[in-house]
């Protein structure tokens, strides 16, 4: 009996305290009400009345749900920053451990590489297949735009020994183990960064890393999706799957290797460039053979340089001189030594009224050397050095047309240090030349 009483209760109180119990008051009232207006028991005012109760009953019921609804979906709805991290999860190691398919993608996977190498032999061993794709070593500038992207505080050159560091790694894990590990580099800057595990199975995992510009600490939003989060998981699943077939296998080939070499850049003749660095220069250092031409179609540039204050050095080569003949003898369109000597003469004439009209800082040296590559050195001296520092060579060809031009700027171009501390050697190893006896030619000479 009590057992019975007690499930009474139960009973009672499950129906309280359902959610439903307005509708069923409301069934059970229609029902009863119904068949009393069916036998004539209940009159038609009395019926009415009920009638208008059950439908007040019924907005109120129909308020009640729909406040449930708007609950149910704000709960159900995502924060939209929910997704995102500032950190790897937690457990990210431990499933990278446990999977059997790998691709690891980023600019240089160093610490992936080297915290997993262990994980790496075990997984190779169980007959497991792992692919890593960094950025290639061997593309220069490939390699100076992600330095200048993504390190704020690397050294110059450091992302490269990071990813040779990740290669090598590599390739002795390859050799020691009789697994699946495959390695190729991008000529390509992904946006980020991806660990994509046993993505074609039901536990699949990809961990996206956004490579934003100059980060501080971490790279940052990071995030995680699985198969359920259809259908990004396969957008982004894909996106890892074509960056990993625009790489190249590595080592590469001698081919590879020989078409990623650097070719410098040569052109007919200087750009505006060349005009807008001598106008902004402090130090202005020329080496050539007469540079004739140049302080013919710059002299006045150069009155104006020398009054504001500019240090404007010349070294050129002696025209009393055997070099001379042998400087001559490179120019295609005039090869007379007799020639060349008139012409230098003719520069130095012409710098000896600069230095008159100007009383500026304006020397000379001459050497006794054929000087092969002329250069215009802008703020080459340290004391001066700033964005408009460059090198504007141009190289003297063997009786052929033309001079092969190329610019070089400190910082950016291997061959920069190169060419100044050549032309300084020069300069030191020249002889000055006293602009005072020189007189202005009465006649012109032809430029070259």
């Amino acid at each position: 009996m009590a057992d019975e009483r007690g499930r009474i209760r139960r009973s009672l109180i499950r129906v309280i305290n359902d959610d439903n119990l307005d509708l069923y008051l409301l069934g059970v009232v229609a029902l009863a009400f119904t068949v009393l207006g069916a036998t004539g028991i209940s009159d038609v005012k009395t019926l009415s009345s009920v009638v208008l109760a059950l439908l007040a009953l019924l907005a109120f019921s129909q308020i009640r749900s729909r406040r449930l609804t708007e609950q149910i979906r704000r709960s159900h709805q995502a924060d939209p920053t929910a997704l995102f991290k500032t950190r790897f999860p937690a457990d990210l190691i431990t499933r990278r451990a446990d999977a059997f398919d790998i691709l690891l993608i980023g600019h240089s996977m160093t610490r992936t590489v080297q915290g997993m190498r262990s994980d790496m032999r075990a997984i190779l061993e169980n007959g497991g297949r792992i692919r890593v794709l960094v950025l290639d070593p061997t593309d220069d500038v490939l390699i100076e735009t992600a330095d200048r992207r993504i390190s704020q505080t690397l050294a110059n050159g450091r992302l490269r020994q990071r990813i040779m560091t990740t290669l090598d790694d590599l390739t002795t894990l390859r050799s020691r183990t009789t697994g699946r590990l495959e390695v190729r580099v991008s000529s390509r800057i992904s946006s980020a960064g991806f660990n994509c595990l046993d993505v074609p199975g039901p536990r699949g995992l990809i961990s996206v890393q956004h490579y934003e510009y100059h980060p501080v600490g971490e790279a940052a939003p990071v995030f995680v999706l699985e198969p359920e989060h259809a259908p990004w998981y396969q957008h982004f699943a894909a996106e890892a799957e074509r960056l990993w077939d625009a790489g190249t296998p590595w080592p590469l080939s001698p081919a590879q290797q020989l078409a990623r070499t650097r070719r410098p850049v040569f052109s007919e003749s200087f750009g505006p460039e060349l005009d807008l660095a001598i106008e902004n220069a402090a130090d202005l250092f020329v080496t050539g053979m007469a540079r004739n031409a140049f302080v013919k179609n710059h002299y006045a540039k150069l009155e104006r340089l020398l009054k504001a204050g500019t240090v404007i050095r010349f070294v050129l080569i002696d025209p009393d001189s055997t070099a001379i003949d042998a400087a001559a003898s490179r120019y295609y369109a005039e090869r007379s030594p007799a020639g060349a000597r008139e012409r230098v003469r003719h520069t130095l004439r012409l710098l000896a009224e600069l230095k008159s009209a100007t009383e500026g800082d304006l020397t000379v040296r001459l050497v006794a050397h054929p000087i092969a590559v002329g250069v215009i050195a802008t703020d080459s001296r340290p004391d001066h050095a700033g964005p408009l520092s460059a090198v504007f060579a141009e190289y003297y060809t063997y009786q052929a047309p033309g001079e092969p031009k190329f610019v070089l700027q400190p910082g950016t171009a291997l061959g920069y240090r190169t060419f100044v501390d050549e032309a300084e050697a020069l300069w030191n190893n020249a002889t000055p030349h006293d602009l005072t006896g020189s007189a202005l030619p009465d006649r012109d000479v032809q430029s070259q």
